[in-house]
């Protein structure tokens, strides 16, 4: 191994095996300094303007946001939150490495399996000491949320499932029981807008293997069918994923209202908060930090009651967050933060291909229904699917013909 592969080889795989652990005391965000850090000392310098100019935007706007926030300290909070981000998009974009295609695909590959073992230790724990147990009091052991775990199962499973159709046999069943795996835990986990979304990525990525492969298409959608109907049976089966989607339809039902004599659809009170915010504020925002004060503010003016199983509570008795990056971007810092996120959401999915761009895809409509830059494991995340998809957009150096 020479001395270049061997620092991307480490320090790479440190960051992408640290990130689904998010161990208490190893933080992934050191993972991800000293993945930048072996790409600077192997990489030769190579500067791509437009990218930088975005980034250094997206961070200079937040800063900027600060200014007319009535709550400061909360501000530059936010700013440390997705700073990662930023200096991630400028950092991989200053350098030129050799091979970066393959290095992207390397970290993917250590990213998803890392992510396998980290779901299966947590589960034999939870069975361990819980039982058999639903999404209420699945014991994650204070690493990552229910979303965040879910998100990552759905990544590992873009990641793993791309292999799985190569004639290697072993390696090819391993993998497709480990794609099997992330997605039972993710039926488990029962993450309500990812198991919508899962039934809609396997009818993309099986269209898309049904364009490729013509004279098969009729065992594809076999192998469709049947994978849709094994994840409905399991979501029927399983009282946590059913008691989920109970719980979305009387949602969507009680918009104005009650069923069964609950009214569970928060989100909908939130979010219409967070749009008058808006329509209060539609150009440079409140102000980075003072989002969810103001949002709180909005929130004890709602009447309605809301309930925990038997227990009822007001949307005022906790401090909510948005739980939409969009709605909290542009009610924070404007429109114009709005397009600079928008921004680098285009940049990932134009720059990316194959499952990384699947995965871009699955973190924007994720992250209409939770903030993921208000939380460590959102934030870093997305600071490591920028790193892979500037490696991955770099153009590979032709040798000069002797």
């Amino acid at each position: 191994m020479t001395k270049q592969n061997a620092y991307l080889h480490y320090t790479g795989a440190a960051g992408a095996a640290l990130l689904p652990f998010a161990l208490l005391w190893l933080s992934p965000v050191y993972g991800l300094i000293v993945t930048a850090i072996g790409i600077l000392i192997a990489g030769t310098k190579h500067f791509r303007l437009a990218p930088i100019l975005l980034f250094a935007a997206f961070v200079d706007w937040q800063l900027l946001s600060i200014i007319w926030s009535e709550h400061r300290q909360a501000g530059w909070a936010d700013v440390v939150m997705v700073l990662p981000i930023a200096v991630m998009g400028i950092l991989m974009h200053t350098v030129h490495l050799k091979d970066a295609h393959a290095w992207a695909a390397r970290w993917m590959e250590t990213f998803a399996w890392a992510t396998v073992l980290a779901w299966t230790i947590i589960f034999c724990k939870s069975l361990y000491l819980h039982g058999w147990v639903n999404y209420k009091d699945f014991e994650l052991g204070g690493r990552l949320g229910i979303h965040f775990q879910s998100l990552y199962l759905f990544l590992a499973t873009l990641i793993l499932e791309r292999k799985i159709w190569r004639k290697t046999y072993g390696l090819s069943a391993l993998r497709a029981a480990a794609v099997l795996w992330l997605l039972f835990g993710i039926i488990v986990l029962s993450s309500r807008i990812h198991l919508l979304l899962v039934p809609v990525a396997i009818v993309a990525r099986f269209t898309e293997i049904g364009i490729k492969n013509k004279n098969q298409r009729k065992k594809i959608v076999y192998i469709a069918l049947a994978s849709l109907a094994a994840g409905a049976l399991l979501i029927t089966a399983l009282p946590g994923p059913r008691g989920r989607m109970i719980d979305l339809r009387n949602e969507v039902r009680s918009i104005e209202g009650k069923v069964d004599g609950k009214q569970t659809n928060h989100r909908v009170f939130i979010w219409q908060a967070g749009v008058e915010i808006i329509a209060d504020h539609p150009w440079i925002g409140i102000g980075n930090g003072a989002g969810e004060m103001e949002l709180h503010e909005k929130l004890s003016r709602v009447e309605a009651t809301f309930y925990r199983g038997k227990e009822s509570y007001k949307l005022d008795e906790f401090l909510y967050d948005f739980h939409s990056i969009w709605i909290q971007s542009w009610a924070e810092g404007g429109l114009v933060a709005l397009a600079l996120l928008l921004g680098i959401f285009i940049w990932g999915i134009a720059k990316s291909k194959g499952a990384l761009r699947y995965a871009w895809l699955v973190v924007l409509l994720s992250g209409t229904t939770e903030s993921l830059l208000d939380k460590q494991a959102g934030a870093l995340l997305l600071t490591f699917l920028v790193g892979l998809t500037a490696l991955q957009s770099q153009k590979e150096k032709r040798e000069p013909i002797s």
